[in-house]
């Protein structure tokens, strides 16, 4: 506190007292944010929206190219994350079954669903991969620890002006999410069962094919292939197949 006289000029001094201890906190986090940024951070924040970008890229691509039905549409998204990308992500499949099934359940799917109507639609498309990375790097921050004591803070909240964010976080709405205390990792479980979910979009011919993609199998196998450098050969090759798809669809 201010140990002065309680006068008209007492309230700055403790405003501005207030404003400097902020903004000395704050330098000290930032600093250490671009330390992060320099040791690595940038890179690990951009592969992952190189991986959002890949499966919206890719769910693009299915859709031009195929005349199917929105379930093997789907399913051949599925097969491409698990064959391509080495990886399976529920909640962005749940954002690229609305574009697939041009569902109107989100903002982003809308636009996504006129690419072809875009100036840009590689930049269009990079925008809509930092939204669609958006509730991972919320869950990235969900469980920090800090300390000897392992005491850890949640972020349960995101306040956004951002339509795009708002919808995708309504359409991937969790039930939970499960925080281990020996780990920085975070384990969400959705409002909606992912077999149920998919076995109802795919359909029951083509679920049972799909099955052993989920098993402990398939996961190890997935994890031992994995490859940032693989990942973005495929993203830079699918670029240069969307835009000649959409330069077709154009004539």
């Amino acid at each position: 506190m201010i140990r002065e006289p309680l006068d008209a000029n007492w309230g700055i001094r403790y405003r501005t007292s207030c404003r400097e201890a902020a903004e000395a906190a704050a330098d000290q986090l930032l600093a250490g944010f671009y330390r992060d940024l320099e040791s690595g951070l940038a890179d690990a924040i951009d592969s992952q929206v190189d991986l959002m970008e890949a499966v919206l890229v890719r769910t693009k691509i299915i859709e031009l190219a195929s005349g199917k039905s929105p379930g093997h549409k789907l399913e051949e998204l599925v097969r491409f994350m698990h064959d391509d990308l080495s990886t399976f992500m529920l909640r962005e499949l749940l954002v690229c079954d609305d574009i697939l099934s041009r569902g109107g359940r989100c903002q982003l799917s809308d636009k996504l669903n006129a690419l072809q109507n875009q100036a840009e639609p590689l930049a269009l498309l990079r925008n809509a991969a930092w939204d669609l990375a958006m509730p991972r790097f919320m869950e990235d921050m969900t469980n920090t620890l800090r300390g000897p004591a392992q005491s850890a803070f949640y972020v349960p909240n995101l306040i956004t002006f951002d339509r795009d964010v708002v919808d995708i976080l309504n359409l991937t709405a969790l039930r939970a999410i499960a925080l281990p205390r020996t780990s920085h990792e975070a384990f969400p479980f959705f409002d909606e069962p992912l077999h149920e979910w998919l076995g109802e979009r795919v359909g029951d011919r083509r679920m049972p094919g799909l099955v052993p993609l989920f098993g402990e199998a398939a996961f190890d196998a997935r994890a031992r292939r994995r490859s940032r450098s693989h990942m973005r050969d495929v993203l830079r090759e699918d670029r240069r197949r969307l835009l000649s798809l959409l330069a077709q669809a154009k004539r």
